[in-house]
């Protein structure tokens, strides 16, 4: 009997819940990676797909807004400021990268998900918050975070 054919794997079935779009295209790519054997790489599947760009960008400043809203005091919701305001006007507002690493995973992946949407130049980032550019300017006035002085150029 060792030429026996092995009995096919029995079905399975999987119920997932995601929260939006974005989710559920990445999940689908994850599966068809799974499925398939073969590596994709995120990137460029982002590249690719400008919807998802801007849904991922979307689910990002609101994870942003979020954040600043429940600890408008922290050291992390004045990092969040500073990089809005890095985005709104960067020569006012610079922003250093490496403040990326002081913030929590999931608010630095926000922060790369909106930058990654913010450059393809669709749209300025205070027409995209809750509150538009008052917002922005209110934060930035409650964190201390003043524009850049000429002379510091």
């Amino acid at each position: 009997m060792p030429n026996q054919i092995p009995p096919e794997p029995r079905p399975l079935s999987v119920t997932m819940t995601v929260r939006n779009q974005a989710q559920a295209r990445e999940l689908d790519m994850a599966w068809r990676e799974i499925t398939s054997g073969q590596k994709l790489v995120r990137t460029e599947a982002l590249g690719h797909d400008e919807q998802e760009i801007m849904d991922r960008a979307q689910e990002a400043l609101r994870t942003i807004e979020t954040a600043i809203g429940r600890n408008p005091t922290s050291g992390q919701a004045r990092r969040l400021v500073r990089f809005l305001a890095g985005l709104y006007n960067g020569q006012d507002y610079p922003f250093d990268l490496t403040d990326l690493r002081a913030l929590d995973t999931q608010l630095a992946n926000a922060c790369l998900d909106y930058l990654n949407y913010d450059r393809l130049g669709r749209r300025e980032v205070h027409h995209h918050l809750k509150g538009g550019e008052d917002q922005l300017h209110q934060w930035r006035y409650d964190c201390g975070i003043e524009p850049r002085l000429d002379s510091e150029r």
